[in-house]
């Protein structure tokens, strides 16, 4: 139910943005929220109109620092799931004893953003670890019709039509063309910089090679010295 109210509230302010705002002023608005908002209010006295665009710019911030949130504590628990399962360094195994967060997958996560942010700005992060994004999903949206057929029995939780699934990758498929072809250099040194991921997880995955046994000296010294953290298993 809670999924369905969402997609209804996210479809009726979008059809009102659409609604207020011409295709051209969606593309050159730097705050979409804060634009329509002016427009609705334009005929309203001055203080009211100053009042809307606090209220809207407020709102945004609000919504942003939300779902910044929600991201940040569901992603630091990827690389200590691929961890703890043996497909990432070990390092990224380790837990707080106080708050039982993932403190090195976390640090590790923050590091790679200041270093994305750094020598752009946010926006530009935004839009291509979107592109990014677009890719690892639309491999997830594959791998649920590669499996459908085989293994077409196996137990599931719960089965969607397979129309959904290729819908989505062709989605998937739409986006990832859309930002190549707006920006093909800057989309090739992210799927570049993503591809570094491979020969990582070919040094750190095996035991019997030298990275891993590396990898795992470190990680005992950060044991030795993060008391608050602890490794799962």
């Amino acid at each position: 139910m809670s999924m369905v109210l969402v997609t209804c509230t996210y479809l009726i302010i979008n059809l009102a943005y659409h609604t207020l705002l011409s295709p051209y002023d969606l593309i050159r608005s730097e705050s979409i929220a804060v634009h329509a908002g002016e427009m609705f209010f334009a005929e309203y006295s001055q203080g009211t109109l100053t009042f809307a665009r606090y209220f809207f710019a407020t709102s945004v911030a609000v919504s942003t620092f939300g779902a910044l949130l929600s991201i940040t504590l569901s992603s630091s628990r990827l690389p200590y799931a691929g961890a703890v399962e043996g497909m990432m360094p070990t390092l990224f195994g380790l837990v707080s004893k106080n708050s039982k967060t993932p403190i090195t997958s976390l640090a590790f996560l923050g590091s790679c953003a200041f270093v994305c942010v750094w020598p752009s700005n946010i926006g530009d992060l935004i839009q291509y670890v979107g592109f990014l994004s677009w890719i690892f999903w639309g491999l997830c949206f594959v791998a649920v019709i590669v499996l459908r057929y085989k293994m077409p029995d196996i137990k599931r939780p719960f089965k969607i039509p397979l129309f959904v699934p290729v819908l989505a990758a062709l989605t998937s498929l739409y986006l990832i063309i859309g930002s190549v072809y707006a920006n093909p250099l800057i989309s090739g040194l992210w799927l570049v910089a993503a591809l570094v991921s491979v020969p990582v997880y070919y040094g750190y995955v095996d035991t019997e090679k030298m990275c891993q046994r590396w990898m795992d000296k470190l990680t005992n010294k950060l044991l030795h010295y993060l008391e608050a953290a602890e490794q799962k298993q």
